[in-house]
């Protein structure tokens, strides 16, 4: 076995210097006087709708209906534009339509003023005339694009980029029309986020004379309120076109039937020293238990949450507490070497609790507690996540984790239905995208039988990974206020993930973003992209292994590195990585890399929820200086073109994992280019029109295998220390050693 290196590389940050070409039509696009007086019809009818319709907004919400998923490059630009300002910077929402999975299309919402629509129908007067004049009614990109086709923009009252752009954009549309919510759950309780606009929700119930003697409301924040289902009912029927997103509002833990065994007598368990602390947000814990020294715990209630506090509430919480501490002494065989960790418990509630109680007490929790790095929370809602929006909780999640050193370890929630009819979505905070989102399987790796399925926004990959949670007649054993238990349920699974990330971050010192691209490599390995995973929108990744020396190590054939940068420019990158070459100076490699990053993001911004995008490519440095991509991943690449369907399908764009692999097809060598050597680039996007000045930490796992078997490990650090950079086996013994020197305390005489 060979010891995971960690190696220094020197990042170049380069700008971008492509200059954006003349918007084209895209192949078989086009537009028609006939697409264009649909959508002057359409702007009209909205127009008469705001007209008849109570005087609420200073402007009004649109949405256009595209007829694909499209980038924000190709989005509208000429439509709908304000003077003196971009049309992007009017989104207000993006969501897809009702199509089945593969076939969405985006809608995305903009709220402009109604001089901007006029001014919109009246260009659009324009260009259709210009399209029966010059083009005998239709625009393709044969008689269209430039620089084959020199046409006369003179004499229809429009510049030629507006004339241009105009049309480009309506082969991009396919109707306009006023917003309106669909696919609500049937609860009692809700959460209800509108439109950003001028108005606050505050200001709007009281613009609608809603009276809160009768009606039961909560605010949280100026956009989004907690209501009951007979004022929900209220505002679907007044004000539908201004309600952006609804959810439940409950966060509940789902217990399996728990078998009780007999009373066991004492348990010894040593007392803690200087084990790392891992965050626990769950149920309540049971001081009683044997382990309780191990747990500084927190009933973390309001005054009147405290009255009704019954036994039952403290098993959960007391479960998940019992693994973190000692789950290998309850179950030998999923023993993992990382030993027993610290917990600091927060109980906020029984079984149940409102989503926004829950996010006011976690921000709270976290805030006030800077010093741990892992938080493990096990609660979860019945209902499926939405399609087109992250839930509340998730978001609040993405975004602690965003401005905060911290990852959150998520159960990917349990189907608890009698009858189970098909495979049920996650339930938030699953759709969390920061966090590591764990499903469980059997002992042979199979999805358990409660387990639920991704992707979310119809895109993203989760569950991120799986572990061992048990199944009815294939428990694991955790201990409660009443003694050892026999229990199963993806709460079960996520503890075991959260003292590995644990042990990597504050054990091994990685950072986070290292930790959880080793994590995801490690389920990933060789077999993800031969498609061995049969179940991934279960399993996600894959299956973890057990022993954490698995995670830390890798073949004697392979060389496994580590990289951790920075993103602050365009492109963030390195061409000089010493790859061994064989006796006949090729590559004997198939390689793979995992990179992961905690993005900013915009639950407003619907299914465009990440504000940030970073791309991966690595490979062999071509003699142009690009690098041959090992995914083929021809994005920003000059003269090649991929379409957002594509791109997010393919090169997981806008994901905030990046798994790239080459699959093994025979055992044989690749060539090199000349003295090229190997490069690894990450090229940045932003999403929104404001350019996030933040500079955004990335890490990514590399490995390479040897097709013909031989260690090649030496050669490699020996070309890295030549070359300068600081190469180190990351030697888990001398890391332990580090870390109990640093938890020492000083006496001073």
């Amino acid at each position: 076995m060979n010891k995971i290196l960690q190696v220094k590389l020197r990042f170049s940050n380069e700008k971008n210097n492509q200059r954006p070409n003349v918007r084209n039509l895209r192949a078989y696009a086009e537009t028609t006087v006939e697409k264009i007086q649909n959508i002057t019809d359409d702007l009209r009818t909205i127009l008469r709708f705001y007209k008849n319709s109570p005087k609420l907004l200073e402007n009004i919400l649109v949405d256009v209906n595209y007829n694909d998923i499209i980038a924000k490059s190709n989005r509208i630009q000429e439509l709908l534009k304000p003077p003196g300002k971009k049309t992007n910077d009017m989104v207000v929402g993006a969501r897809f339509s009702d199509a089945s999975e593969g076939q969405e299309n985006h809608i995305i919402t903009y709220y402009v003023d109604k001089g901007t629509i006029e001014n919109t129908i009246e260009d659009l007067k324009k260009v259709k005339t210009f399209l029966n004049e010059k083009l005998k009614g239709k625009a393709t990109s044969n008689n269209f694009n430039e620089p084959k086709n020199k046409l006369k923009y003179d004499g229809y009252g429009l510049s030629k980029s507006k004339l241009r752009n105009i049309i480009v954009d309506c082969s991009a549309v396919d109707s306009c029309s006023v917003p309106h919510i669909s696919n609500v759950p049937e609860k009692e309780s809700f959460l209800v986020t509108f439109y950003k606009t001028e108005l606050s929700v505050a200001r709007l119930l009281e613009k609608l004379k809603v009276d809160d003697v009768k009606y039961r409301y909560y605010f949280y924040g100026d956009d989004t309120i907690s209501v009951n289902k007979e004022l929900y009912d209220f505002l679907e029927m007044n004000v539908p076109y201004l309600i952006s997103m609804v959810s439940s509002d409950l966060s509940q833990i789902t217990l399996a039937d728990i078998k009780e065994k007999d009373k066991e007598e004492k348990i010894d368990i040593p007392d803690p020293t200087n084990e790392p602390t891992i965050g626990v947000i769950d149920t309540l814990l049971d001081e009683n238990v044997y382990f309780s020294k191990w747990v500084e715990n927190i009933d973390y209630l309001d005054d009147i949450e405290k009255i009704s506090v019954g036994d039952k509430a403290r098993s959960h919480g007391t479960a998940v507490s019992s693994l973190i501490v000692d789950g290998p002494r309850l179950n030998p065989w999923l023993d993992d070497g990382c030993g027993r960790f610290k917990v600091r418990h927060f109980g906020v509630c029984e079984e149940r609790i409102s989503t926004v109680r829950l996010v006011r007490k976690i921000k709270e929790i976290i805030s006030n507690n800077s010093d741990i790095h892992v938080w493990n929370l096990s609660l979860g809602t019945d209902d499926e996540v939405s399609r087109n929006f992250i839930s509340y909780d998730a978001a609040i999640l993405d975004e602690l984790q965003a401005k905060k050193n911290i990852i959150f370890v998520i159960s990917g929630t349990n189907d608890s239905r009698s009858e189970k009819r098909g495979i049920l979505k996650v339930g938030s905070p699953a759709d969390s995208l920061n966090s590591i989102v764990v499903n469980s399987v059997r002992r042979d790796g199979t999805p358990a039988s409660y387990a639920r399925k991704g992707n979310i926004l119809s895109f993203f990959n989760k569950p991120d990974v799986s572990y061992y949670g048990g199944d009815y007649n294939e428990r694991i054993k955790v201990y409660t206020p009443n003694g050892e238990m026999d229990e199963y349920g993806t709460s079960f699974a996520a503890p075991w993930i959260s003292r590995k990330l644990c042990y990597l971050i504050d054990v091994v010192g990685l950072p986070r973003e290292v930790a959880k691209a080793l994590i995801i490599d490690s389920a990933a390995g060789w077999d993800y992209k031969l498609g061995a995973y049969k179940n991934k929108d279960v399993l996600g990744y894959g299956v973890i292994p057990i022993n954490i020396s698995k995670i830390l190590s890798s073949e004697s054939r392979e060389i496994k590195f580590i990289v951790y940068g920075t993103s602050q420019s365009y492109k963030t990158a390195n061409y000089a990585i010493p790859v061994p070459r064989d006796d006949e100076n090729k590559y004997p490699y198939i390689a793979r890399a995992t990179m992961c990053y905690f993005p900013e993001c915009s639950r407003t911004q619907g299914v465009d929820y990440t504000n940030r995008e970073l791309s991966l490519k690595f490979g062999r440095v071509k003699p142009d200086g690009q690098i041959d991509d090992i995914n083929e991943n021809i994005q920003d690449e000059d003269g090649l073109y991929a379409d957002e369907r594509q791109s997010r399908k393919e090169f997981r764009k806008w994901e905030n994992t990046k798994f790239i692999s080459k699959v093994l097809k025979a055992n044989r060598s690749i060539k090199s280019y000349g003295e090229r050597l190997w490069g690894i680039s990450v090229v940045s996007k932003e999403r929104l029109t404001s350019k996030m000045d933040k500079e955004l930490n990335f890490g990514a796992v590399i490995t390479l295998y040897e097709v013909n078997g031989i260690n090649r490990i030496e050669d490699f650090v020996k070309a890295c220390t030549l070359r300068g950079w600081i190469v180190s086996e990351i030697d888990v013994q001398n890391q332990i050693d580090i870390y109990n020197t640093n938890q020492e305390e000083i006496v001073f005489d």
